[in-house]
């Protein structure tokens, strides 16, 4: 069957440096041309590309449209490289149930709504203490020495990542990102990104052996109470989710805290208003999400025929869900390139929707609201030098990883 193309528009075009910084024109014109466009430059033999909200949100729906990774099957891979693909094909973000069912509530204690709840007045001190840290010098670099700080403390101290590794485990942060993304940067070397995920898993057999020995009351050793128990099918598992669990609950929130506070420097009318009501923060983080999300792209794959926008979408296709273009869509978010405060709310993609809704969503909310409230309470006068910020170069994962900063420090508190 032949597919409808637009030639003079691909969302492969989201690599090139102008969009990495922003995509959204390039959103736009894709969403223009069709909210539902084949694109033969994209997956693995072309792909459609849903960059409308509605149909973002039935695609995100349809149980017919799996969130397996075919990329990711053992088969693919050489001795070397099967149990990291392994670990890696059976993450509860790209399990169909009902395993994918079966694994949330193997590591959802943690996450539960009063578990969550309880985690603020912690989260509230490790905030003012960061900043604490770097006001007296009037700059820091906003990423490292707070927006991943926060959440990586947080994550860690849940997983029960000692203090001494908490640095070493970032080189294997990137390789999972970029194989997750699985675009041209991730696909130069996948054999380099694999071996990081069998170090990652290396790791985390180390920390759970600990916990045989001496039993900790972190989510590891619920982990592992949970694979002793029958909960988790395989070591391999069990590694590729607590991988999973550590990696995108630190990545994904930094970046949103990062995104936030970059979005609010661009917009001063806005930035003015939260700054003299810090409190306005929580109410408003749904719009900061979808103003700039720090997850922009999921994918599905049809195991059977599927109607989509009007488009026939065949069993073993692709489909790029593109959620910063939904949360752009102007049919459903009037205005959509400016924050709006008081703008009624939408089901909001930024942490997933239906059964694939983020474990950890409602922690890292909480974070992020708890981030951009202490920092406008406690910093006056931020300035971010565009020139020295620094993007993740893939779109799935949106976010500054450096952003220089230069401020005053209130004196309030």
């Amino acid at each position: 069957m032949t597919q409808p193309t637009a030639p003079d528009v691909s969302l492969s075009d989201v690599y090139r440096p102008e969009f990495i910084d922003d995509p959204y024109p390039l959103y736009r014109r894709a969403r223009e041309t069709d909210p539902v466009l084949w694109d033969p430059r994209m997956g693995d033999a072309g792909a459609w590309m849903v960059t409308g909200y509605d149909t973002a949100l039935t695609a995100l729906r349809d149980p017919r449209l799996s969130a397996r990774r075919p990329q990711w099957d053992p088969a693919t891979g050489t001795k070397q490289t099967a149990s990291a693909l392994r670990a890696l094909d059976t993450q509860v973000f790209v399990s169909d149930p009902p395993d994918h069912q079966r694994l949330r509530r193997a590591m959802s204690q943690p996450f539960l709504p009063r578990a969550v709840d309880a985690m603020r007045p912690d989260l509230e001190r490790a905030a003012h203490r960061l900043l604490d840290a770097v006001l007296p010098r009037g700059g820091m670099d906003f990423m490292a020495d707070y927006a991943l700080a926060l959440p990586s403390e947080t994550v860690c101290q849940v997983l029960g990542i000692p203090e001494e590794d908490r640095g070493r485990i970032w080189k294997f942060v990137l390789s999972w990102g970029l194989l997750v993304d699985d675009g041209p940067f991730s696909r130069e070397n996948p054999e380099y990104h694999l071996a990081g995920i069998g170090k990652y898993m290396d790791y985390f057999r180390r920390q759970l052996d600990l916990r045989r020995t001496r039993r900790t009351g972190d989510l590891m050793q619920t982990a592992l109470d949970a694979w002793d128990n029958g909960e988790f099918r395989s070591e391999e598992e069990l590694l590729g989710n607590l991988i999973f669990l550590l990696t995108a609950g630190q990545t994904t929130t930094a970046h949103q805290i990062g995104n936030t506070v970059l979005a609010l420097l661009s917009q001063p009318d806005v930035y003015a208003t939260v700054a003299a009501d810090p409190s306005l923060v929580p109410a408003a983080t749904p719009e900061f999400m979808r103003y700039d999300s720090s997850v922009q792209l999921t994918r599905r794959r049809a195991t059977e025929p599927v109607d989509l926008g009007g488009r026939t979408v065949e069993a073993g296709q692709e489909v790029f869900v593109w959620i910063g273009a939904a949360h752009r869509d102007p049919a459903a978010f009037p205005d959509p390139d400016r924050i709006d405060l008081d703008r009624p709310r939408n089901t909001n993609l930024a942490l997933g929707h239906g059964a694939h809704y983020c474990l950890g969503g409602r922690l890292g909310r909480l974070v992020n609201e708890i981030a951009v409230q202490a920092f406008l309470e406690r910093v006056a006068r931020p300035r971010a030098d565009p020139s020295g910020v620094r993007r993740t170069l893939t779109p799935t994962f949106r976010g500054p990883h450096v952003m220089p900063m230069t401020f005053e420090a209130k004196e309030t508190r």
